[in-house]
């Protein structure tokens, strides 16, 4: 899969999260993803945190540095960011959502075939391609879309 390929995917999913987003009531933002554990707010929060931790992965693997992160840190980065974005403004989470996804569209579009095919480590699944790395941006939100939309009832 090239990069174009790529990042052609991420734009068609992130323009339904962002189109789910966008439809939601201040009921649906506050309304509980079960299987999550937060609010839909929140979660559409922690999809456009995501973003930037994807190019900061792409990029860490680029400079030759593995990616180390542990299922732990990641359930204590979760659960620390639900805290915070549990009283953002929706507005807010919203622009970032956005401007987040232009910006990782454009970083993903951005790598050539050479650079996909780098390898390194990363964290628990072990020594993986900057091409996987930059799918967890697809993969990712793709997951939580659903637990939304189940939420939601759409």
């Amino acid at each position: 899969m090239t990069a174009s390929d790529l990042a052609d995917e991420y734009d068609a999913l992130m323009a339904q999260v962002i189109a789910v987003a966008d439809g939601c009531s201040p009921a649906d933002w506050t309304t509980n993803c079960a299987n999550e554990q937060r609010p839909v707010g929140v979660m559409f929060d922690h999809i456009a945190e995501i973003n930037a931790d994807v190019v900061r992965w792409v990029q860490e693997f680029l400079s030759g540095r593995p990616v180390e992160l542990t299922r732990e840190t990641i359930t204590q980065r979760n659960a620390e960011h639900a805290r915070k974005a549990a009283m953002r403004p929706r507005e807010e989470t919203l622009r970032d959502l956005k401007a987040g996804s232009e910006r990782t569209s454009e970083f993903i579009r951005s790598l050539t075939g050479e650079q996909l095919a780098v390898t390194q480590e990363w964290g628990w699944a072990g020594t993986q391609t900057v091409g996987w790395v930059a799918s967890v941006a697809i993969r990712h939100p793709t997951s939580h879309l659903k637990s939304i939309r189940e939420a939601l009832a759409r």
